[in-house]
């Protein structure tokens, strides 16, 4: 199987899609969009869109779509994740990263590393090797448009070497420093997870830099 069947059966396999929402189900495969731009000196690009998710099919309201990235690289040199949405207090989105250690193509609790998100009116970050949890206050605007993103830059080691998160206020956990469980070179899927009553209209982005010069289409 190539890397892009996989990706495509992830996606298809793991969506949970109301059975009479098939149209939802084509808006949501055509809102995927990956694609390797050309290099330019001596770094190749990577990007990656998912866009808003299908009504749920429980009672709970949880939907969730599993990403694959990183599938045949882990030297990154840059590593950005933008989470965008309409927040609410009634409203939770949340990415989770690892690795897909038994290649199901689904990111299980045990596999993850590392989530950030949206959740009861505020952000949040979690390392979840300890259960540590921090929070950032959202902007008081009228207009819910929020957006979480994260950069990281990477070391000879491809481990952290500077980290900063983003939102619609401004710089956000600044005190927490640069931590090793922000990226991790082994990763190589995200999950997204929305609940909630209100729309979302989540949207995730993951850019990834690579060191090597490569040129790669598809």
């Amino acid at each position: 199987m190539t890397k892009e069947e996989y990706a495509l059966a992830v996606l298809k396999r793991k969506v949970d899609v109301h059975p009479g929402n098939a149209d939802a189900w084509r808006r949501l495969a055509f809102s995927v969009v990956s694609c390797v731009t050309l290099s330019f000196g001596s770094y190749a690009a990577a990007s990656i869109s998912v866009g808003p998710q299908p009504e749920s099919a429980y009672s709970d309201t949880e939907v969730s779509t599993n990403v694959v990235f990183n599938l045949h690289r882990n030297d990154v040199k840059a590593f950005d994740v933008k989470m965008e949405l309409a927040g609410t207090v009634s409203n939770c989105v949340q990415v989770a990263f690892g690795c897909d250690a038994d290649g199901n193509g689904d990111l299980a609790p045990e596999e993850t590393d590392f989530v950030l998100g949206w959740r009861r009116g505020e952000y949040f970050i979690e390392n979840v090797a300890d259960g540590a949890r921090s929070f950032a206050e959202a902007s008081e605007q009228a207009d819910p448009s929020r957006f979480l993103q994260l950069s990281v830059k990477t070391d000879g080691a491809f481990k952290p070497k500077t980290a900063a998160f983003t939102n619609e206020v401004g710089a956000c956990f600044a005190d927490l420093g640069v931590q090793e469980w922000l990226f991790k070179p082994e990763w190589n899927l995200a999950k997204v997870t929305r609940r909630g009553v209100d729309p979302a209209s989540e949207w995730l982005t993951i850019n990834n830099r690579y060191s090597s010069f490569v040129i790669r289409l598809r």
